[in-house]
């Protein structure tokens, strides 16, 4: 039975999200491209796919870019990253730590082209592949290694998630305000955004304490929601990475009492956002940017509030976190993307 709880309003200071006049191409032809690796057999897993509205996060993230090209990409990699977390969150391996370190290690190793390192072809890997050569190709060096950077954390940070799961350790709340901006994907979409839009943010911009104040007070705040949005469906499943439930164990909340909390530390962080983007015109005076890249930096602040506001809108009206989809009911009818099977091993933490 789902544990009833009542989310309050999120208060995001930006004008509600827009859409893409594209929006509407991007499901067929991502759906196309996810069968043609693999990622997508069948016709549940393709509703399921279409449930998750990836083609809506995309159409808010990037409402003003008229390049299908560039649109398709973008739509592309967030396919690949939502149907990942489907292996991590509704499959098994995200029980199963033993196997699925390898496995991401061979996706570092596509993102540093190392050709010839992989242990055993499978979809998401072989996906991967596509959606880098497509990407590397017309990026700057630094943008690369960001991108590489942010990836390779993420995974970092799913292991160390699944390894709580498979112990059946919750998450201290310290921990899970530590990892829980780094697992979803929030300063990887942001990247997109820059390759997507065709800006390049300088190293002295990105690198410096107000810009990464940004870029992680954006993460807390989309990835708190997400947990607030998520609490009924999570709770059922016993789910260890949620900061509410964390804060629930941790310090004996009720439910309302843990959800309630979460939404003021959400209202701090927005305010911390505010703060560090009223600095930043003043940071890129002092780093003497020229009028290009000034107006760089102006867009990248652009897009950090459309990644807000955006992910704001698309988890208040996404059926993904709703207890009831009916999307997680079989482990078994999820796809093995990463070739974890379920009989590699009966102890999921075992090699």
């Amino acid at each position: 039975m789902a544990t009833e709880i009542t989310i309050p309003r999120i208060d995001v200071p930006f004008a509600p999200s827009r859409t893409n006049p594209s929006e509407g191409r991007l499901y067929p032809a991502t759906l196309d491209w996810a069968r043609r690796f693999g990622l997508v057999t069948t016709e549940t897993a393709a509703g399921r796919l279409r449930r998750y509205q990836v083609d809506v996060m995309v159409s808010y993230y990037a409402p003003t870019v008229d390049g299908w090209p560039a649109l398709r990409l973008f739509t592309d990699w967030m396919t690949w990253a939502a149907l990942f977390e489907d292996q991590i969150d509704e499959a098994t391996a995200g029980l199963r730590p033993g196997p699925l370190a390898p496995v991401l290690d061979d996706f570092r190793a596509v993102l540093l082209d190392e050709s010839g390192s992989r242990a055993r072809p499978n979809p998401a890997t072989e996906a991967l592949a596509d959606l880098w050569r497509r990407t590397a190709g017309d990026s700057p060096p630094s943008w690369r290694r960001r991108f590489y950077e942010h990836m390779s954390e993420a995974f970092r940070c799913q292991l160390r998630a699944s390894v709580h799961r498979a112990t059946r350790t919750p998450m201290d709340v310290a921990t899970c305000r530590e990892l829980r901006g780094k697992l979803g994907w929030v300063a990887f979409a942001h990247d997109l955004q820059h390759h997507t839009h065709r800006v390049w943010l300088p190293d002295t911009v990105y690198c410096s304490t107000t810009y990464q104040t940004l870029l992680w007070s954006a993460a807390d705040v989309i990835m708190w929601t997400n947990d607030l949005v998520s609490y009924p469906k999570e709770a059922a499943s016993g789910e260890t990475s949620n900061l509410a439930l964390a804060l629930q164990t941790q310090r004996r909340l009720a439910p309302q009492q843990a959800v309630d909390h979460v939404h003021r530390l959400i209202t701090d962080r927005i305010q911390d956002f505010l703060k560090a983007g009223r600095e930043l015109p003043g940071l890129a005076r002092s780093l003497h940017l020229s009028d290009d890249d000034r107006s760089v930096a102006e867009q990248c602040l652009a897009h950090l509030r459309s990644l807000i506001r955006g992910s704001h809108d698309w988890h208040m009206n996404c059926e993904r976190y709703r207890p009831d989809n009916g999307a997680a009911a079989d482990q078994h009818a999820f796809d093995d993307l990463f070739g974890v099977a379920p009989d590699d091993a009966k102890d999921p933490t075992s090699p």
